[in-house]
């Protein structure tokens, strides 16, 4: 047995140098972006972000309207829990669970089981008719409730509470003892720093989406799916015919909330929900450390993670990387609570663990396809491995544990590659065999786009380039947390949970190298892997019962998490307006004509002015999420729509095929196609033009009627669809 860790064995120079790096680190981490020091003066200053909350008028104050789209995700939460619970207790016979494991494990699970329930009603197109997910839940539930009471008339299903202390390692009983801190007084510290996070989360996540990813695909295509009454192929969107599991949950809000409010509030709904990942990971990251480490560094790694900036952007702006990372978070939890049990007395009960873990993997490769490579792979060798258990040494033993873990990956996975399968004939469309619309022309663009970066001398791998991406990746990146690495380097002097460390490093290697090899190096792509380097930020958190040490990581988690504070709510790459009333936001319409609006004039535009039962026809403008009139766009990885309608046609055929789309009003977004143009970038069809479309379609042919606004004309241009005699006289 290993002794306990005295407070004397910590020499006082491990301190003093960690203390010295972290001062050269804090010099690099600063300088590499300016803002964070400037960030500082928010402290000086708060009345300024108080009056961006609310837009500089007290008068558009608006929370009644946010209380709506908090019930409704409260709602699914709510379901998720039901739902998971159940699962739950089919999986885990007779594994001890504290009430938090229990209410995270059965969240976590629900959410995706609902994603799922969502995605095959799509399919089958039902998202028109209450009934069907009304039938769907409760032919669930029916299930699992008939499958529970068969396997307890066995007596083997049972989840256990409050009985986790006297199944926990000795290790975790040794560092109860050892806590960092003075007293479990501290937690109510730790609660007072994670507050301003979780009111940020779900303020921000209430809000209008303005990243250009959310509103081009994370809650446009749901907009389309739940519009049309399924799920479909969508040629026009490549992004829209990739697992979105994390999004079903956009039109699980707009299927709830039909009957009192359009989509555009069941869209908020959604967006709220996969925020919420992120305090439901913090709450997993709680669980997991209290069980294996103490509670306080539980509670610090929590704090870490809420309160990271990666994790704020990524939760308020409704992107999917915070689902990936719960999900991949609650699969190690259970790959850890499965490799305790089989070097029990009662191995055989670690399978239903074992096939939680799955379930958990494939969730997460649901939501992205990189988690094929970062989460269900590593996890199956582990599967296979489990660090050599004696109770694994026959290879049938192994062969049976990975294809357990496999089947329950593609469970929850499997429907989404099945869908593609069959839509496009790639079931990891459009990566690697190409698929429906995949002409060569779009999958060089794709592959250019997608590709390993190459250095100035055409190199993909090179030193300079790794240095790069370390320094990217270590205090570049603007959204890094200067305590993850740090801390997470100290969790190597905690040599009670030296394994645990080893095998989370493994898999942060592993991604690591897997990102740095073979995708195009976005960082934001690493977010869903945030969760495992936090648990070794919390394991480091809690490397020594020194006063000295007590002190130096109270202080630094204090001030390193005020700085994230400050930080983010001084940025200004996020829509602020948090205590702005939804309805306001949805339109935005600018007190003066120079203000800044979500929605774009020529959105807003469009709006007002175009006809019932007509549709507009955006070229580059792949971000129609905010347009509530009928839109035909194409991102610049698709088939653009103006060049098939137009290209080799005469006027009158140019003309009848706008007549028979039923196109009002065609914008074109130069700006964007510009950028997209630009050296380096994604690529345009070269066909556009803004002379092809003056001399041909306005000048000679007379198609197009320019529409007089106040905008740049190289910015964009909207143009009016002139009728033709048809249509005249139909009129």
């Amino acid at each position: 047995m290993v002794t306990r860790q005295k407070a004397s064995d910590t020499p006082v120079r491990v301190v003093s140098v960690f203390l010295v790096a972290l001062a050269v680190y804090g010099t690099f981490f600063f300088r590499a972006v300016p803002d964070r020091a400037q960030a500082l003066l928010i402290a000086v200053i708060p009345d300024q972000i108080l009056l961006a909350w609310i837009d500089g008028d007290l008068g558009n104050i608006g929370l009644l309207d946010r209380m709506f789209v908090a019930l409704f995700a409260g709602l699914i939460l709510l379901l998720a829990w039901g739902i998971g619970r159940q699962t739950l207790r089919l999986t885990l016979h007779g594994v001890p669970l504290s009430r938090l494991e229990d209410i995270v494990f059965s969240i976590a699970m629900g959410l995706s089981e609902l994603s799922l329930v969502t995605l095959l009603i799509g399919l089958a197109g039902g998202y028109h008719h209450w009934a069907w997910l009304f039938v769907s839940l409760v032919g669930i539930v029916v299930a699992k409730e008939g499958g529970y009471r068969i396997l307890a008339r066995r007596g083997t299903s049972r989840v256990c509470h409050g009985e986790v202390a006297e199944h926990l390692t000795d290790t975790a009983t040794e560092d109860s003892r050892c806590d960092v801190g003075d007293s479990p007084d501290h937690g109510w510290v730790l609660w007072i720093l994670a507050a301003p996070f979780l009111v940020l989360i779900l303020l921000g996540g209430m809000m209008p989406p303005w990243e250009f990813d959310v509103r081009e695909y994370h809650l446009q295509v749901p907009k389309e799916w739940y519009q049309a009454g399924g799920v479909h192929f969508l040629p026009h969107n490549v992004y829209g015919n990739m697992p979105l599991g994390a999004e079903m949950h956009v039109v699980l809000g707009m299927i709830l909330t039909a009957t009192w409010a359009d989509w555009w509030w069941g869209a908020l709904v959604g967006k709220t929900v996969m925020a919420s990942f992120a305090p439901l990971t913090a709450l997993g990251l709680f669980a997991v450390l209290r069980r294996y480490v103490s509670k306080l560094a539980a509670g610090a790694a929590a704090v870490v993670y809420l309160s990271t900036p990666w994790v704020m952007y990524v939760s308020i702006t409704g992107l999917n990387e915070g689902a990936v990372g719960c999900y991949a978070l609650m699969a190690v939890a259970a790959m850890l609570i499965w490799q305790d049990r089989i070097r029990s007395d009662k191995p055989r009960s670690g399978t239903g663990v074992l096939f939680l873990a799955g379930l958990f993997a494939g969730s997460a490769a649901a939501c992205k396809y990189p988690a094929l490579l970062f989460v269900v792979v590593p996890l199956a060798v582990w599967a296979v491995m489990a660090w050599k258990s004696p109770i694994l040494a026959r290879w049938d033993v192994r062969l049976k544990s990975v294809s357990v873990f496999l089947l329950a990956a593609l469970v929850t996975t499997g429907p989404w590659y099945a869908k593609n399968l069959v839509f496009t004939g790639n079931p990891v469309y459009p990566l690697v065999f190409g698929g429906a619309t995949r002409t060569p022309e779009l999958m060089e663009r794709w592959n250019r786009a997608h590709q390993v970066p190459r250095d100035h001398q055409g190199r993909r791998y090179s030193a300079s380039q790794a240095a790069d991406s370390i320094a990217l990746l270590a205090w570049r990146s603007p959204w890094i947390s200067p305590l993850v690495l740090p801390l997470a380097v100290l969790a190597w002097l905690n040599r009670r949970h030296r394994r645990r460390v080893i095998q989370l490093s493994l898999l942060i290697v592993w991604v690591l190298l897997v990102w740095w090899l073979a995708t195009h190096r976005v960082d934001r792509f690493l977010v869903p892997i945030l969760p495992w380097a936090v648990c070794l930020v919390g394991i480091g958190f809690a490397w020594s019962c020194d006063r000295l040490w007590r002190r130096v990581a109270w202080t630094v988690l204090i001030v390193g998490v005020t700085f994230h504070l400050l930080y983010f709510v001084a940025s200004g790459h996020y829509d602020r307006r948090l205590l702005v009333s939804l309805e306001t936001l949805r339109w935005d319409e600018p007190a003066e004509p120079d203000d800044p609006s979500r929605v774009s004039l020529v959105h807003r535009y469009m709006n007002r002015t175009v006809p019932d039962g007509k549709r507009v026809l955006l070229v580059g403008d792949a971000q129609p999420f905010d347009l509530e009139v009928p839109a035909v766009y194409s991102t610049c990885f698709d088939p653009c729509n103006f060049e098939l309608w137009m290209r080799d046609r005469t006027a009158e055929q140019r003309r009848a095929e706008l007549l028979r789309q039923r196109i009002s009003h065609v914008y074109f977004d130069w700006g964007e196609i510009a950028r997209y143009r630009s050296p380096g970038n994604y690529g345009f069809s070269d066909w556009v033009t803004r002379d092809l479309v003056w001399n041909e379609l306005v000048h000679q042919q007379g198609l197009l009627r320019l529409v007089p606004l106040e905008m740049d004309p190289a910015r964009g241009e909207l143009f009016e669809v002139v009728a033709g005699e048809s249509e005249d006289s139909a009129g």
